[in-house]
């Protein structure tokens, strides 16, 4: 009996209460494809409940069971990873076109950067994580980021290609994470997925992120690629995970135990407690090797930032900490504060109902969701710093907002597509395509922000190190921001904060200060006092350090000024950044001449005052 044909009829009624799939397989008749074939009607319901593949109307009439081929599905990968290319070009160029200067002539816009830079110079050299040539330290916070720029300055290169090359491999890195994002958001849709990467992509604080010499984009990629490994059936791969991941970032390790909460390849808790088993197998290799370096280094397992800041910052209380951040930080990071509130419920819906299948999308992204606000919590109580609208503060919520960005496509993606389907494919395109354009009306005025930033850091930190690139190797300079007056300068560097002094850190730092007696000190107003024992020949001024352009750094102004000082051989005094003072005697054998022009400073009461500020404390 010949069924084919009045079946396949586009004329052919549904019966109620059959399925014409399950009765065409009782009959032993199979598809193309060696499956049952489907009945027209079915295909349309199922493409107005929104369980469609969103490729258009035109595909209502054919045979749903069957497949794309192989050569067909090959062209569709090519296509998207043709696009891709195209998008990432794209948004480079227009960053570039955006801000030409901060690609000619400009550096980083944190002191920060420098710091890496010094240290990835290192390692280059074969010197290893050292801050001061062939002295180990534990100021890098991110060792597989040293590791990674290292590549920007093989070959002995000049500053101004090792920033070149930085910036491009930080904007690399971001682009992989929207790559990764796309990969492992397949399942969605392609549109979908497609608008979930392009959501990233184009982030305006992501973006500027990517091009700061700050590792904000091995944190976030590290993270996707957590998801990615997730995925994969290879025990070893999430392990090696362990490895790398608190290596990139050390709170980026946190993802290693929430993500496998959220993909969950089988039901219960034992695929949890394997993945969790694996990741701690990673993180107590990795981790313990940075451990011994430390050890050797400092002295201390940690990495001195930890010291200096989760150790002695915790100065705000942690509700006012978090309160702030979720609703002033996280917002102008991911979404505005109604659309955060929206998604947040949304997200918090389909996890509570059980009807929504573990392994759909809008399970995997309502769990990237509380994954992502986790995330943010803990940083936030760790640092207990203001939650100021500055990079400086954002960088350590960044790593979360890939996850934030990137969920309401398929949270709502199907949802949209399912009530749209009856007005054409190309509106739900729109829809996807709509989302990240909107996201992407930011950029010129972030952007702008980053190459200001880096004006300041110019003005201040890069002509500084600019200027003890005369001095001698010999000589000693006490400074509060340390990685300019170290990338560019010649002197060696006592970092007054201790993030690249761990000796500062201890009781001995006196002992280690009369060890290193100055021939200059950097001087800020709100990071340090400095008493002469006397006013009169104690100290000269070098250099005045002023901002050409608006400070927007942090949102102290006082630090837009600052000096560079010479102390007179052989005088004394008081250096005091509150609570602890310490006595330092100025070296005795200056060099011939000091690198830069001396002006007297006039002392007001015999001291250059300052105003202790919280949370001031940079690095790492």
């Amino acid at each position: 009996m010949d069924m084919q044909g009045p079946l396949q009829g586009s004329d052919a009624p549904a019966v109620k209460g059959v399925n014409p799939a399950a009765t065409l397989q009782s009959f032993g008749y199979t598809g193309r494809e060696g499956t049952a074939a489907e009945h027209p009607a079915e295909a349309h319901c199922r493409l107005i409940k929104g369980t469609s593949d969103g490729v258009g109307s035109r595909y209502l009439m054919r045979d749903r069971s069957t497949h794309p081929s192989p050569t067909l599905a090959t062209r569709q990968g090519r296509a998207s990873g043709w696009f891709g290319v195209l998008c990432v070009l794209a948004v480079l160029a227009l960053c570039v076109a955006l801000i030409p200067d901060y690609w000619r002539i400009r550096g980083f816009p944190l002191d920060d950067a420098w710091i890496h830079a010094v240290y990835a110079r290192s390692v280059a050299r074969g010197d290893g994580l050292s801050y001061n040539p062939g002295v180990p330290a534990t100021g890098e916070t991110s060792p597989l980021w040293a590791v990674v720029l290292a590549v920007a300055h093989l070959g002995n290169a000049d500053a101004e290609r090792a920033v070149l090359v930085t910036k491009l491999l930080g904007f690399l890195l971001h682009a992989l994470t929207a790559a990764g994002l796309y990969i492992a958001f397949q399942d969605s849709g392609r549109r979908w997925a497609a608008s979930a990467a392009l959501l990233v992509l184009v982030s305006p604080h992501l973006i500027a992120a990517s091009l700061s010499g700050m590792e904000v984009p091995l944190a976030t990629c590290m993270a996707v690629g957590f998801l990615l490994a997730l995925r994969s059936e290879r025990p070893w791969l999430y392990v090696l995970c362990g490895v790398l991941g608190p290596l990139a970032r050390p709170e980026v390790g946190l993802f290693l135990f929430l993500l496998p909460l959220v993909v969950r390849p089988q039901p219960g808790w034992k695929p949890v407690l394997r993945r969790w088993f694996q990741a701690g197998v990673g993180v107590a290799i990795g981790g313990g090797a940075w451990a011994l370096w430390n050890l050797h280094a400092s002295g201390r397992p940690l990495p001195a930032t930890f010291y200096a800041k989760v150790g002695a910052s915790n100065q705000l209380p942690l509700l006012a900490t978090q309160w702030a951040g979720f609703f002033r930080v996280v917002p102008e990071l991911s979404w505005p504060g109604p659309v955060l509130a929206a998604l947040v419920v949304v997200a918090g819906g389909v996890l509570v109902l059980r009807r929504v299948p573990p392994s759909s999308p809008e399970r995997l992204a309502a769990g990237l969701v509380g994954a992502a606000l986790v995330f943010c919590s803990v940083s936030q109580a760790l640092l207990r710093q203001p939650a100021a609208q500055i990079f400086y503060v954002q960088r350590y919520l960044l790593p979360a907002i890939p996850f934030l960005l990137a969920a309401p496509p398929l949270l709502l993606g199907r949802w949209l597509e399912a009530r749209l389907a009856t007005r054409g494919p190309w509106l739900a395109t729109t829809v996807a395509a709509l989302l990240p354009l909107t996201l992407a009306t930011g950029l010129p005025a972030r952007l702008t922000r980053l190459e200001n930033d880096a004006h300041n850091i110019d003005d201040l930190q890069v002509q500084g190190g600019r200027l003890l690139a005369k001095a001698s190797p010999d000589e000693v300079v006490w400074v509060l921001d340390a990685g300019a007056p170290r990338f560019f300068g010649q002197a060696f560097v006592v970092d007054m904060v201790g993030l690249n002094t761990p000796e500062m850190l201890t009781e001995g730092a006196q002992a280690y200060l009369d060890q290193h007696p100055p021939r200059f000190i950097e001087w800020a107003q709100g990071w340090a006092a400095i008493q002469p024992d006397d006013r009169n020949t104690g100290m000269r001024a070098v250099h005045r350090f002023q901002t050409t352009t608006d400070y927007t750094v942090t949102r102290e102004q006082a630090l837009a000024r600052r000096l560079l000082l010479e102390c007179a051989p052989g005088t004394s005094g008081i250096y005091e950044r509150a609570p602890r003072r310490w006595r330092y005697t100025c070296a005795m054998a200056p060099s011939a001449s000091a690198p830069g022009e001396e002006h007297p400073v006039r002392l007001a009461g015999g001291r250059l005052p300052a105003r202790q500020l919280p949370g001031t404390a940079h690095g790492g």
